[in-house]
């Protein structure tokens, strides 16, 4: 029983290091694409980084700023009452310019975040200095999309 168990884990130990990551999966699409052509790709400095509609950091930074947004126009519209009429008009298209943002930013709340697919970035083409090439994937990493 425990060779069995020890066959198990070593196969296990096996498959998990052979096991490809997203990275070298976009790679070798990218490598296949190109294996017929003169150039050759450099991918020593890419990285694979996610694509979404709207990243989720933009999205927590706009609900964060819309509701600093509300305290600050809360505050206005209190103080707006006490002022005379001159300064009360100049608070008002503040307040009013701050609303127009908010509104904004309650738009872009709207638009969850979603995940597009992937994105292959960093690839040198090899003898050219300086330019770096990109490439878009599906979100299986099944295929190159434009």
């Amino acid at each position: 029983m425990k060779n069995i168990t020890y066959l198990f884990a070593i196969t296990l130990l096996i498959v998990s290091c052979t096991k490809k990551t997203n990275k070298d999966r976009a790679i070798d699409l990218v490598k296949s694409k190109y294996e017929s052509s003169d150039q050759k790709l450099n991918f020593e400095a890419a990285n694979l980084d996610s694509l979404y509609n709207i990243s989720p950091k933009a999205y927590a930074d706009s609900a964060k700023r819309g509701f600093e947004l509300d305290s600050t126009l809360a505050v206005l519209e209190s103080e707006i009452e006490h002022l005379p009429q001159q300064e009360s008009d100049s608070v008002g298209l503040v307040s009013a310019a701050l609303t127009k943002r908010r509104y904004q930013l309650l738009e872009l709340a709207k638009t969850k975040p979603q995940f597009l697919g992937w994105k292959l970035s960093g690839v040198k083409i090899e003898g050219v200095k300086r330019e770096t090439i990109s490439f878009n994937f599906d979100k299986e990493i099944t295929e190159i999309v434009e």
